[in-house]
């Protein structure tokens, strides 16, 4: 009985945090991702340095809103309950 209910909590937290990965992180940026990045480089120079500078400051802002989500905590909460209730 127990087992059930964390394997279920488990898989709901798990799609949680996918979703909240996508909609806080990620969202749809990689749909027109390599437009973003040429647009950010026309201020700075083209070469390979400015464009790995863009490409990680653009990662790490999408890794911060992720940490600020309610969802993500939600999700992780929620993973970390299901594996205390597969213990007993």
């Amino acid at each position: 009985m127990m087992q059930s209910i964390s394997d279920k909590l488990f898989m709901g937290s798990l799609i949680l945090l996918m979703i909240s990965v996508v909609v806080s992180g990620i969202g749809f940026q990689f749909v027109n991702w390599r437009s973003q990045v040429t647009d950010e480089l026309d201020a700075e120079t083209n070469s390979s340095s400015a464009r790995k500078r863009a490409v990680m400051e653009r990662q790490d802002k999408s890794l911060k809103r992720v940490l600020r989500s309610y969802l993500f905590w939600i999700a992780i909460a929620g993973m970390l309950v299901s594996i205390l209730l597969s213990r007993l």
